[in-house]
Parts: C-alpha cells; structure tokens; sequence
C-alpha cells in the first residue's frame, strides 16, 4: 500500500516558500522594496548592536563575500549604513537605519498576523501545535537569529 500524502519535507519547503512569498509582497505594499527573509535575519542581528561583515557571516553560516554582498544591497535600499568602528577607520561596522528599524517592525507585524490567520484557519490549539513543531525544528540549526530558535545542539537532538 503506498502513502499518497505529499511528501513531508515538500511540505515543510513549500510552506517556507509560501510564507517568504506573502512576506515579501507585503513588505513591498509597505514601501520596502526588495526586503527579503535574509534581509529580515540581518535586520535582527542587528537591532541591538552594530556588528562587522564577518562577525554577520559567521552568525549567518555565509561566507564574508556573500555577507558583504548582502549587506551592499541592504545599504543602497536604505536599510543599513556602514561606519567606521571607532577611531580606526579601516575596520568597519553594519549598523541598522531608521529605514531598516521600520521594516523590521512591519515585517515582525506580518508575522504576527501570519500566526493569527493560522490560528483562526486551524484553531488556536492546532496553531500551538505547529508553532511547538517549527521551534523543534528550527532548533536544530547552527543559524541564530534573534526571534529564532537556533541552538547550540547535535543535529537531530530533539531535547529542549
């Protein structure tokens, strides 16, 4: 007897695909033309401090290029602007702008209605479910962003 549900990591992907997609044309209404989820991480990392391209890279998982890459659009779309890191003007730091700042709370306002509709679509007991779920799977990455549930643990050690 075969299974005829659609495969589970096809799920998973395309429910990712689907939500970065609602995302982004939303955050396009807004007047943030060319936010993505990646500018969204960035964003996170840094609305409390300022940090240098590599230190984003390493807390990325990217490499320095692709990062600086990145952090290049971000800059020419408004969102962040470079500085020098104290007195030394040869070592640079990201910061986050106004721009990035308001984008970042439009952005965290859609997830938050995103989870609502959810919830009003399934039950709030069914959403629980699915948040409980995403925070197991999403733990298991090395990637930590603030608002995420990256830790430092084995691949595949589910334990909380």
């Amino acid at each position: 007897m075969t299974d005829d549900r659609p495969d589970f990591g096809v799920l998973l992907s395309l429910a990712g695909v689907t939500f970065a997609e609602e995302l982004r044309l939303h955050m396009h209404a807004s007047g943030f033309v060319g936010f993505t989820t990646r500018t969204g991480f960035v964003l996170r990392l840094l609305a409390d401090e300022p940090l240098s391209v590599r230190v984003l890279a390493e807390r990325l998982h990217m490499t320095p290029q692709a990062t600086l890459k990145l952090v290049e659009g971000m800059t020419l779309a408004g969102f962040v602007d470079r500085a020098p890191k104290g007195l030394d003007r040869r070592q640079r730091i990201v910061k986050i702008g106004d721009r990035g700042r308001e984008a970042l709370d439009a952005a965290k306002a859609f997830h938050a209605r995103f989870e609502l509709n959810l919830a009003a679509e399934v039950g709030a007991d069914t959403a629980r479910e699915v948040r409980h779920a995403l925070e197991l799977v999403a733990g298991r990455t090395g990637v930590r962003v603030p608002g995420g549930a990256g830790r430092d643990r084995a691949p595949g050690d589910l334990r909380h």
